[in-house]
C-alpha cells in the first residue's frame, strides 16, 4: 500500500431540481421544435421511399418501451451525477464505461459549437429574409446575408457560449428553472403558431407566396428535384430495411432522458416511477406535435413536395433565387412563408431563436457532469471535481468545457457548409452510448449486488424483470440507428464517422489502464472505487 489513503468524501452537490424542472430538462435534450424540423429531414433526406409518419409511431414505441424503461431505471438504480457513466463502468467495466462515456461527452461538446450555425440556418437567416421581403424592408434581407459570413456567426456563438456558462456555474436552479423555462415556454408559442400555419395552409397559397420568397414555382421545385434526385423522388417504399432505417432516424427525436446525468441533483430520484413519468411524459408529447406538423404538411402540400424541397435546400440551396444561399430546413421555411406577416414571422424567429437556447440546460449538464464524475472517481485531476461552496457547481468543469466548445464553434464556423455532417457526427457519437446504457440495463440483474439494492427490482413481467426487457428493445433501437447513421452514404459519413468512433474510444480506453497504474503507485484502488457507487 502507497503512502496516500484515498478516502470517498460528499460530492457538495446539492439536489436542488425538482419534477417539473427534471421533465423540462428531459425534453429539452431533444428539444420539440428541433425534433419538429429534424425528424422528417432525416426520414426524407437519408431514406430511399422513407415513410415518415410510421417512423415517428415505431420510433417513438422503441423509445417509450425500450430506451426510456432503461434510463430511468438506471437513473433510479444510480441517482448520481452521470448515473450513465456510473452504470455502464459499474455493470460492464470502466474500461469500458469511461471511453464509451466520452463518446457521449464528445457528441455534445460538438453539438454545444453547432448551436450557433443551428441558430443561423433555423432563425436569423429565414426569419430574417422572409421578415424583410413580407415587410419590404431591404435591411433585414441584407442582414441576413451578412449572417452567411463566419465573423457574424462567431459573435454570436459566444453570445450565447459564455452567458449560458455563467448561468451554468451560478447555480443548477438558475439553469434549469430560472432560465430555461421562460425559453420553453416562448418556443411552444412558436410552435402553435406552426401547426396553426399548417393547418390552414393550401397549395395555392404556398404557389402565391413560392414565387415572392424564392422566385420559383411548386412544379419547377419537384422537376428540379426528380431530375437531381431521382433515387430520393419515389413513393414510400415498405420494405424491412427502409423502414427501419427511418425508424432508426428518429432515435433522437423522442429520446427525452436527458437529465439523468444531472440525477444526482434531483430530489426523490431513486423513484422509478417519478423517473419514468418524467421521460415518457415529454417524449409523449413531442411524439404528438411532431406527428401533428410532418402529418398536416403531407396532407397539405404532398409528401413530393416535402421530400424536393428538403433534398434541394441542403444539396443546392442556391437554386433558390433570392434568401442566402445556405442550407434550411422546409418544416421551417415552409411556415414563414406561408406566415406573410413580419409579426408572425418574428414570433416564429424568437420562438425558434429560444429552441436552440433550450438546448444549453441539459447540454451544459451533460458535459460538465460527465467531468466531474470522472474526476470524483480519479480519472481526471481532482481539480475538476472541486464544487463551490457558494453556487453547488463545478466552476473548473465549466471553464474547461466552455474552452473546449469555443475552439469547435470557431470550427465549425468556418467550414458552415458542412453543418449537416457535423450534426450527423455528434449525432452517432451519442448514439454507441446510448446504446450500451442499454445494455447495461438487460445485465445488470447479473450484478447480483447491484440488483438487490435497485429499486428497478420490484418490476417484473412474470419472471422476467422489465429492465432486461427495457434493455434489450433499447439496444436494437439504437444499434440499428448506429448502423445506418454510420453506412448512409447521403450523410456524409461512412469511414470519417467509423475512425472518429474508433480513436474516441481507443484513446480513453488506454488512458483508462494508464490512470489505474498512476493511481495504483498513489495508494489509490481504482478497483475498489469501481466496486461501489460515488457518495452524495
Amino acid at each position: 500500500m502507497g503512502s496516500k489513503t484515498f478516502v470517498r468524501e460528499a460530492t457538495g452537490l446539492v439536489r436542488e431540481i425538482g419534477f417539473l424542472d427534471h421533465l423540462v430538462t428531459n425534453m429539452n435534450g431533444v428539444v420539440p421544435l428541433a425534433a419538429i424540423v429534424l425528424t422528417p429531414w432525416w426520414v426524407f433526406f437519408a431514406v430511399k421511399g422513407g415513410e415518415v409518419m410510421l417512423a415517428i409511431v415505431g420510433g417513438w414505441l422503441f423509445t417509450m418501451f425500450g430506451s426510456l424503461i432503461s434510463y430511468s431505471m438506471i437513473s433510479a438504480t444510480f441517482p448520481r451525477s452521470a448515473a450513465p457513466y456510473i452504470a455502464n463502468s459499474r455493470i460492464i467495466h470502466p474500461a469500458i464505461g469511461w471511453p464509451t462515456e466520452v463518446l457521449m461527452w464528445l457528441g455534445w461538446i460538438m453539438a454545444l459549437a453547432l448551436y450557433p450555425g443551428f441558430m443561423i440556418t433555423w432563425a436569423l437567416i429565414p426569419g430574417l429574409y422572409t421578415i424583410g421581403v413580407s415587410s419590404g424592408i431591404k435591411a433585414f434581407v441584407d442582414a441576413s446575408f451578412a449572417l452567411t459570413q463566419p465573423e457574424w456567426a462567431i459573435f454570436a456563438g459566444f453570445l450565447m457560449l459564455v452567458p449560458t456558462s455563467l448561468i451554468a456555474a451560478l447555480g443548477t436552479r438558475k439553469l434549469v428553472r430560472t432560465f430555461q423555462l421562460p425559453i420553453t415556454i416562448i418556443m411552444f408559442i412558436a410552435i402553435i403558431i406552426l401547426i396553426v400555419l399548417w393547418a390552414t395552409t393550401s397549395e395555392p397559397q404556398l404557389e402565391v407566396v413560392m414565387a415572392k420568397y424564392l422566385n420559383t414555382d411548386l412544379n419547377s421545385i419537384i422537376t428540379e428535384a426528380k431530375t437531381s434526385y431521382p433515387d430520393a423522388m419515389i413513393p414510400p417504399v415498405y420494405a424491412l430495411v427502409p423502414i427501419m432505417a427511418a425508424i432508426a432516424f428518429t432515435a433522437g427525436s423522442f429520446n427525452t432522458y436527458w437529465n439523468s446525468w444531472a440525477v444526482g441533483e434531483v430530489r426523490k430520484a431513486n423513484d422509478v416511477k417519478m423517473q419514468l413519468w418524467s421521460m415518457w411524459i415529454p417524449s409523449t408529447l413531442i411524439a404528438i406535435m411532431v406527428g401533428l406538423t410532418s402529418g398536416l404538411a403531407q396532407v397539405k402540400l404532398g409528401r413530393d413536395l416535402l421530400v424536393a424541397m428538403t433534398q434541394i435546400l441542403t444539396n443546392n440551396p442556391a437554386f433558390f433565387q433570392g434568401p442566402p444561399t445556405l442550407p434550411a430546413y422546409a418544416m421551417t421555411l415552409i411556415p414563414l412563408m406561408i406566415a406573410d406577416n413580419p409579426v408572425i414571422q418574428f414570433i416564429i424567429m424568437i420562438g425558434t431563436i429560444c429552441g436552440v437556447l433550450a438546448y444549453f440546460p441539459a447540454n451544459w449538464l451533460i458535459v460538465t457532469r460527465e467531468w466531474f464524475a470522472w474526476s470524483f472517481d480519479r480519472l481526471l485531476p481532482e481539480k475538476l471535481s472541486e464544487i463551490s461552496d457558494r453556487y453547488h457547481t463545478p466552476i473548473w468543469s465549466i471553464i474547461v468545457n466552455l474552452v473546449i466548445a469555443s475552439v469547435f464553434m470557431v470550427l465549425f464556423t468556418y467550414f458552415i457548409q458542412y453543418l449537416a455532417f457535423f450534426t450527423t457526427a455528434a449525432w452517432d457519437t451519442t448514439l454507441v452510448p446510448i446504446a450500451l446504457l442499454c445494455l447495461s440495463a438487460a445485465l445488470m440483474p447479473i450484478r447480483k449486488e447491484v440488483w438487490q439494492l435497485s429499486p428497478a427490482n420490484k418490476y417484473k413481467i412474470g419472471p422476467i424483470p422489465i429492465i432486461v426487457i427495457g434493455g434489450i428493445l433499447g439496444f436494437i433501437y439504437n444499434g440499428a440507428a448506429v448502423l445506418f447513421f454510420t453506412i448512409t452514404p447521403e450523410l456524409g459519413m461512412g469511414l470519417p464517422s467509423t475512425l472518429l468512433l474508433i480513436f474516441t474510444f481507443l484513446i480513453p480506453f488506454v488512458l483508462y489502464w494508464v490512470v489505474r497504474a498512476i493511481r495504483k503507485r498513489q495508494g489509490i484502488n481504482i478497483d475498489l472505487i469501481f466496486k461501489s457507487i460515488p457518495p452524495e
